[in-house]
């Protein structure tokens, strides 16, 4: 992942083929001390798994694409959990047909291009486990 352009807190973003956007976005966040962000995220990716989380049972169910789609949005947020960077995301991602597919966003893949646009924020987004709900939910 390389910086194009850093405007005050407003990162530009781009990561190569075969970079893997997640893990890029945790390891920049790191490296750059981010424990609040915002993120916007366009391109086109060669593989992707997405996730979709059933409330009453506290499961996600997972999907693996092994093809070319354009990542048409991509929106999430940064923040710790228990010393560790935590990076959220859901996104909808379209194939050769059109045809679009969405969810949590556990990985992706680039195969051409992407470009990021990353808002860092004052302070830190904690999250901690909610037992209720089954999910690392954002707390004051």
């Amino acid at each position: 992942m390389k910086v194009i352009l850093k405007d005050n807190n407003t990162y530009i973003l781009s990561c190569a083929r075969d970079e893997e956007i997640m893990s890029e976005l945790k390891k920049f966040a790191e490296k750059n001390n981010i424990k609040a962000a915002s993120f916007s995220i366009i391109g086109a990716s060669k593989e992707v798994e997405l996730a979709w989380y059933d409330v009453d049972i506290k499961e996600y169910t997972t999907k693996v694409f092994k093809e070319k789609l354009e990542i048409l949005s991509m929106l999430g947020s940064i923040g710790i959990m228990n010393g560790d960077i935590i990076v959220h995301s859901h996104g909808v991602f379209s194939n050769k047909k059109m045809q679009t597919m969405g969810g949590h966003v556990n990985k992706v893949v680039v195969a051409a291009a992407c470009e990021i646009i990353l808002q860092k924020l004052k302070g830190t987004i904690k999250r901690e486990y909610s037992k209720e709900i089954g999910l690392n939910l954002m707390e004051e």
